[in-house]
């Protein structure tokens, strides 16, 4: 399509310029060559906001426009075993306490430019070069492949796992109760799988369908609707089971951190304090729940950007700072 597209504006463009050229019918010419200026320059602006979309523009909004990739082909670099972190080795590892980081996009730092602006790292460097934090994160994932990653990591087991919690960790559980969540089919144009801009402007345009799936309903409200199934709930404990039963097996300490949904944190409220009074009650209640963090951060301070609502680096720099005091600074009276 894209080559049908550029046979196109020369073919027009051919024709603008012999037009312009031929001697025959005076007020023609003059309207071709009028024309063509025009002409030329908007196939000047359309081929720079190609170049542009292709080669500068990077936004990290997750969607199926060309772009997509640009961020995290610019800013997300993996280490052998595929994860965005240092290389790790069994010899380093061994001469520290090791921290399992693991959850999703939160956890690798989704929109987040610098992996050093991480609430994994940012806990990191308050705790010092006495502790490793190896970071599990990655995007899409949910409880079940969680929990997987820290049973087959390959080198060693560790002292504390860091398990990030997000309100969309229950949708394996769903899926494996028939209730995937499937959007309407987008009949995208053959140029917008070619171009990047025709793609952008494209996905723009329809982004909100993905968010809608085929009954209508919006992806949060399939969420919430999946925490109040019994039995989706209940598969969804066996999740979480999982993970504390690996804790205990390997004697890690658990410690949770719980997002609520960011660009409006009090519909998922009920649903963390569900998850967290769960885990709790299962003998691991170092839990931190970002919720009233969250509602006290104004919108454009606590996400990355309208068109990303993961956690900014300055939120993330509070969570880091917030795990650390709760959880690791040393007590007034220690010695």
């Amino acid at each position: 399509m894209m080559a049908l597209a550029l046979l196109g504006i020369f073919g027009i463009g051919a024709l603008l310029v012999g037009a312009a050229v031929q001697g025959r019918v005076r007020w023609l010419r003059g309207l071709a060559r009028n024309l063509l200026i025009t002409y030329v320059f908007c196939v000047l602006l359309l081929l720079a906001g190609e170049v542009y979309f292709r080669t500068i523009y990077a936004e990290s909004r997750m969607e199926f426009a060309l772009t997509s990739d640009n961020w995290a082909q610019r800013y997300v670099q993996q280490n052998s075993l595929g994860w965005r972190d240092r290389e790790w080795t069994p010899e380093v590892l061994a001469d520290h306490l090791v921290v399992f980081a693991v959850g999703d996009s939160y956890t690798e730092g989704w929109g987040v430019d610098d992996p050093a602006d991480r609430f994994p790292d940012v806990l990191g460097r308050q705790l010092g070069p006495t502790y490793a934090i190896v970071n599990l994160g990655f995007r899409g994932t949910a409880t079940d492949q969680q929990v997987k990653a820290v049973e087959n990591y390959p080198y060693q087991p560790p002292n504390v796992i860091l398990w990030q919690y997000f309100i969309n960790d229950i949708e394996v559980a769903a899926q494996s109760n028939g209730i995937p969540w499937e959007h309407p089919a987008v009949d995208v144009p053959p140029l917008a799988n070619e171009s990047y801009l025709a793609s952008y402007a494209f996905w723009r345009i329809n982004d909100w369908r993905l968010y809608v799936n085929t009954d209508g309903v919006d992806q949060w409200t399939f969420l919430f609707n999946a925490y109040d199934d019994p039995y989706i709930w209940d598969i969804h404990r066996q999740e979480i089971d999982r993970m504390i039963a690996y804790a205990e097996q390997v004697d890690a300490r658990l410690i949770t951190v719980i997002f609520p949904q960011m660009a409006d944190p009090l519909r998922s409220v009920a649903y963390i304090d569900r998850v967290a009074q769960y885990i709790a009650s299962q003998g691991h209640p170092e839990i931190l729940k970002l919720f009233d963090a969250v509602a006290a951060w104004s919108l454009q301070d606590r996400i990355v950007a309208p068109y990303d609502t993961h956690a900014s680096a300055a939120f993330h720099q509070y969570v880091g700072e917030a795990l650390y005091q709760q959880f690791f600074a040393p007590t007034p009276n220690a010695p």
